[in-house]
């Protein structure tokens, strides 16, 4: 595997879009993108050096594909004596949280957020007769199909739409990021959103919890995952807990 195909690899794995990687690594688009499609021979020293950086990787295992060492601190050391002190209710409890707050994590780096619009008006159909478009607002940042996202913004772009009995009622489109939701919902899918302050249990929806954003299937008393890797969320873990709309379709488009 070369310097190229390991960085594709990694990017990959962790969900980053060459935009969030030239951004990170201070490379322009267009170089890292001659690099990445293998038409530039040799990488310069401090070129492997900003991606391995914004990769979070060793610059030997960009270079060589061979793993650095792990060396532990003192107090990593000390929390795996701990961990592996524990039973098995108290380790599943610990991969639980480790495993969210990791997914969590992940997203920032990845700047990844979730714009919750406050409700808005239904959206008019546009002067287009002809082409039988809407014009609905759109959340481009992401809308987490996995652990929840800090809410930063309500800014939102308007995208055309083919009108039907689902963009008809819908208010307005947001766009997924995780795996959660698999296998009926991928990364990068949008989201059409209907306005509604309650959702029927086994329906799926967006909610806000302790001022998180969450796209899942409402369970009475918890959300629930479609892909069975994710435990549900019990609601009782939440100071506060709201519904912004239902989830009535997709628009499948990735990004």
């Amino acid at each position: 595997m070369s310097f190229s195909e390991r960085v594709k690899c990694i990017k990959k794995e962790k969900g980053i879009t060459n935009e969030a990687l030239s951004a990170a690594s201070g490379i322009p688009l267009g170089t890292l993108g001659k690099l990445l499609s293998g038409s530039t021979e040799g990488v310069k020293l401090s070129t492997a050096i900003a991606i391995a950086d914004a990769l979070g990787c060793s610059l030997e295992y960009l270079a060589t594909g061979k793993e650095e060492p792990i060396s532990l601190s003192e107090v990593e050391t000390t929390r795996l004596e701990k961990y592996r002190a524990l039973d098995a209710h108290g380790a599943r409890v610990c991969d639980f949280i480790l495993e969210e707050e990791y997914l969590r994590c992940a997203a920032v780096s990845r700047n990844v957020r979730v714009e919750i619009p406050e409700p808005i008006s239904r959206p008019k159909v546009s002067a287009s007769a002809k082409a039988r478009m809407l014009k609905i607002p759109f959340f481009a940042d992401r809308v987490s199909a996995g652990v929840g996202i800090h809410l930063e913004s309500n800014e939102a772009t308007e995208i055309s739409v083919v009108e039907n009995e689902k963009t008809k009622r819908a208010d307005f489109a947001l766009r997924v990021s995780g795996n959660s939701m698999e296998p009926r919902f991928h990364d990068g899918d949008i989201l059409l959103v209907e306005n509604t302050p309650e959702i029927a249990v086994g329906e799926l929806g967006i909610f806000i919890c302790d001022g998180e954003g969450y796209f899942k299937k409402f369970g009475g008393d918890c959300l629930i995952s479609l892909n069975q890797d994710y435990a549900p969320i019990p609601l009782s873990s939440f100071g506060s807990f709201s519904c912004r709309g239902t989830v009535i379709g997709t628009l499948r488009s990735r990004g």
